[in-house]
């Protein structure tokens, strides 16, 4: 044999050691990965990645809460589904003065509302514009959710809507759930929303809503023909009951007046009229009047602007009454419609 043939199957023989060495070392570092592997879920900042991860599919909305006194109660936040014709809905629970909330939930469109027992408070129209006079709608708003969303700012606010705007609480027997009888039709107007309708008729859109079919009461059209529910005369939803004071602002003649309705205030109490700058409550400010609440603990005022807050964009209104009653809004100083 030569020497080039010796040569070459020397590095033959010399290759093949080294890939038996390589295949015996590296077999240990393979048991090892997998050894490796196997301890991942015990490892603290994987499991907090899991636990991420269960997540990943759904969304969080998150607003700040209120109320119409100087303490926000405990309250359920539900957040319910109108998309999928299944009511389905997702609820938290805050605590005592807590003054936000967050709620997980998955894709799709939803109704935020807050309830202090059955008293309840939606996120609106009016919430959205700022509780301003001059955007009344209270009709609650649409809030959709896609995978990963963090919606902000979805807050539920509007404790001063009229009684029976919101539905009952969805974790409660709807008292609405009886037959109903079509001896009224209305055709729908361009510009029309079941809650405007259901003014029309003394309802909350609730029973119109649950006597045709509708899943999602943002979704009418004009000319869509909807039978008014004769049975829900008599309940008109689940109306709001609460013995807490709270004021809606009716209108406003800049620097003039304000008009005002009143509910649930108690009978037979002298009320202290003050007004101040935004953000006061009402509290030290100037006395505008004062009025009686009269046998219902409900009426309609008009008070005068006084002369020093003239110009001022917002200004807050209260009514107190000397055992300790009270409530307070406030509005912004521009003449309404």
């Amino acid at each position: 044999m030569s020497n080039t043939s010796k040569s070459i199957l020397s590095i033959f023989v010399l290759s093949i050691v080294i890939a038996l060495s390589g295949l015996l070392y590296l077999k240990p570092l393979v048991a090892q990965a997998r050894e490796s592997e196997s301890r991942i879920p015990g490892n603290a900042n994987q499991v907090a990645h899991l636990s991420n991860f269960q997540f990943a599919s759904t969304g969080l909305l998150t607003g700040d809460l209120s109320f119409p006194s100087e303490h926000i109660p405990a309250l359920t936040i539900f957040a319910t589904r109108i998309d999928n014709g299944k009511n389905t809905f997702y609820s938290t629970q805050t605590a005592d003065g807590q003054s936000s909330y967050a709620l997980r939930v998955d894709p799709g469109v939803y109704q935020v509302v807050a309830y202090a027992g059955d008293y309840a408070a939606g996120y609106t129209e009016y919430v959205a514009c700022g509780l301003g006079n001059n955007c009344g709608d209270h009709a609650l708003l649409p809030v959709l959710v896609q995978t990963g969303d963090v919606l902000s700012n979805i807050n539920p606010g509007d404790w001063y809507a009229p009684t029976g705007t919101f539905p009952p609480r969805p974790d409660r027997n709807s008292s609405d759930n009886t037959s109903t009888t079509c001896q009224t039709r209305h055709t729908v107007q361009r510009g029309e929303s079941l809650f405007r309708i259901g003014l029309q008729y003394n309802l909350t859109w609730v029973p119109i809503a649950n006597a045709n079919n509708i899943s999602n009461p943002n979704l009418i059209y004009a000319g869509q023909v909807l039978c008014i529910p004769t049975s829900a005369r008599s309940s008109s939803g689940s109306p709001q009951t609460s013995q807490i004071p709270t004021i809606e602002i009716l209108s406003v003649v800049r620097n003039k007046r304000v008009t005002i309705q009143t509910e649930n205030f108690p009978a037979h109490r002298t009320f202290n009229v003050t007004m101040g700058k935004y953000g006061t409550k009402g509290i030290g400010g100037i006395v505008v009047d004062s009025t009686d609440a009269g046998s219902g603990g409900s009426f309609k005022a008009t008070y005068q602007i006084p002369y020093a807050l003239r110009d001022q964009d917002k200004i807050a209104i209260r009514l107190q009454s000397a055992s300790g009653h009270y409530s307070y809004n406030w509005f912004y100083n521009n003449s309404t419609n």
